[in-house]
């Protein structure tokens, strides 16, 4: 993924969780949204330390969010999202991959 459509967390998380334009969520994730000039959607992936101690887990969830994202982007309205992942989803791909396909549905059909 191109560093242009990554977030970097001390740019933009904060002003996303602060005041988001939009967001929706599933028992395993949340995802805010905010509208910016940039002609583009971009994409931060949040998950607590606390909730996934490995390193290699968390790494591959925020693989599989992003390319998630990425099969969507063209569809997606240009925004900043911020993906927070609220548990733990080792070994739940498949869980996952229906809620991020439920929730990027909610934002493509609703394109402001």
């Amino acid at each position: 993924m191109s560093p242009k459509r990554s977030i970097s967390s001390k740019e933009g998380f904060s002003d996303i969780f602060d005041t988001p334009d939009q967001k929706h969520s599933t028992k395993n994730i949340l995802i805010l949204s905010k509208n910016n000039s940039l002609g583009f959607s971009r994409i931060g992936v949040a998950i607590r330390k606390k909730d996934n101690r490995l390193a290699v887990d968390r790494n591959n969830i925020k693989r599989k969010i992003k390319g998630s994202f990425l099969a969507k982007v063209l569809e997606l309205p240009h925004k900043d999202f911020v993906v927070y992942v609220k548990k733990n989803l080792k070994g739940k791909e498949e869980e996952l991959k229906k809620d991020l396909d439920k929730i990027w549905g909610k934002f493509i059909g609703n394109n402001d």
